[in-house]
C-alpha cells in the first residue's frame, strides 16, 4: 500500500507540473500571437491548433487531478446522505462505477489512438514537423487510465482510513 501511495504522489506531482507548464505556455504563446497580430500583421501559422491542443491536454490532465482529490461529480451525492452507512455504501459504488466507466473509456480511446497511429493521420504541422493525432490526442486514454488509478487509490485510502476509526 505504502508503495503505491508514493508513487501516486509521484504521478500527482508530474500532472500538476504539466498542467502548469501548459497553462503558461498557452497564456505566453497566445498573448505572442495577438502581439504579432495586432502590431506585425502575421502570426504564426501552426500555433493556433498547438494552442487548441494544449488546451485539451489542460483540461484533461485537470479532470485527472480532480478524480485525485475525489471532486469528480459522482461523490456529490454522497456528502449529502444522512446516514454513515448508506453514505459510504454509495461513496464505494460511486466509485466503483467510476473506476468501471474510467476503464470502458479507456479501452474505447485506446482502440481511437491505435487506429489513428495506424491511419498515420496529421493532426496539424508545426513548420515542417508533422505532428501525428495518435501523439497529439494521447492525453485521452492516459486520463481514464489515471482516473481509474486515482479512484481505486482513494478507495483503498478509505478502507484504511475506515479500518483505523474502527
Amino acid at each position: 500500500m505504502r508503495h503505491l501511495l508514493k508513487l501516486e504522489e509521484f504521478i500527482v506531482k508530474g500532472e500538476k507540473f504539466l498542467i502548469i507548464a501548459l497553462v503558461f505556455f498557452m497564456v505566453t504563446l497566445s498573448f505572442l500571437q495577438v502581439v504579432l497580430r495586432l502590431f506585425f500583421h502575421w502570426g504564426i501559422v501552426w500555433l493556433d491548433p498547438v494552442l487548441r491542443h494544449m488546451v485539451l491536454w489542460s483540461g484533461f490532465l485537470g479532470a485527472i487531478l480532480a478524480s485525485r482529490y475525489s471532486k469528480h461529480f459522482a461523490l456529490d451525492i454522497a456528502f449529502k446522505i444522512n446516514s454513515d452507512k448508506l453514505r459510504k455504501l454509495s461513496m464505494l459504488v460511486a466509485n466503483v462505477f467510476t473506476m468501471a466507466v474510467s476503464m470502458f473509456l479507456f479501452y474505447a480511446a485506446y482502440k481511437f489512438i491505435k487506429d489513428e497511429a495506424l491511419a498515420e493521420s496529421i493532426a496539424f504541422y508545426a513548420g515542417k514537423f508533422e505532428i501525428k493525432t495518435a501523439i497529439a490526442e494521447a492525453i485521452v486514454p492516459i486520463t481514464f487510465i489515471l482516473m481509474a488509478f486515482h479512484t481505486f487509490i482513494n478507495l483503498l485510502r478509505r478502507e484504511e482510513a475506515e479500518k483505523k476509526e474502527e
